[in-house]
């Protein structure tokens, strides 16, 4: 998994979580609180999903760029940077979280910036556009608040922690990789085993036994 990768699954994750917002949005608090949350729920949990799936991958990359890297394989010398870039590495996972992260923190400070210093009307246009990045993150602060265009407590703090959230169910999901590939390695090999054991015992009953004389 590349850090372009991580960026691309939770940006499709986040817009698909707006518009299914923008739609439960005029539905009124109520529904729109528990429903929202449930969207939310279901995105945390696809976002984790997809990261077992970057980190899985992105362990076997590291075992064929470590096989690469030893002089007595085969395969030495032949892979490029651009795959090693791809192998598993806790840097890696933290750098694709920043990244997926920046656009809409950029826009949530943006706003607090421009809010503050009360410029108008470059304040409004990204109160704006800070709330629709911030659409399926607002039901879990409506419990708290229901104000939406006055730079409170509340809206500060989902303007700054939501967007991280979904980078970071993607990195949880991601560091799950290692033990993803063992696993997948040990079954591979008990696979192997079964399979050997098997053909062993076929053999041995395809055996023809020695034909005695008649007497």
């Amino acid at each position: 998994m590349s850090i372009t990768d991580m960026w691309k699954s939770n940006a499709i994750t986040l817009i698909l979580l707006i518009v299914l917002n923008l739609a439960l949005f005029t539905l009124g608090n109520t529904p729109w609180l528990v429903l929202g949350l449930i969207c939310l729920a279901g995105g945390m949990f696809l976002s984790y999903r997809q990261g077992m799936g970057f980190g899985h991958e992105a362990c076997g990359i590291l075992q064929m760029v470590e096989k690469a890297r030893d002089p007595e394989s085969p395969s030495y010398g032949q892979v490029d940077e651009k795959v090693e870039r791809r192998a598993w590495s806790a840097s890696t996972g933290i750098k694709g979280v920043l990244a997926s992260a920046l656009v809409p923190y950029v826009v949530g400070c943006l706003y607090i910036v421009l809010s503050l210093l009360k410029i108008h009307p470059a304040d409004a246009v990204m109160r704006l556009v800070s709330w629709v990045i911030a659409l399926p993150f607002w039901p879990a602060m409506l419990p708290f608040s229901q104000t939406f265009d006055r730079l409170t407590a509340p809206v500060v703090a989902v303007l700054m922690i939501s967007p991280f959230v979904l980078p970071l169910c993607t990195f949880a999901g991601y560091m799950q990789g290692p033990k993803l590939w063992a696993k997948s390695e040990k079954a591979m090999a008990e696979g192997r085993r079964r399979a050997k054991a098997k053909s062993r015992v076929g053999r041995k009953k395809s055996v023809p036994r020695s034909q005695r004389p008649e007497i």
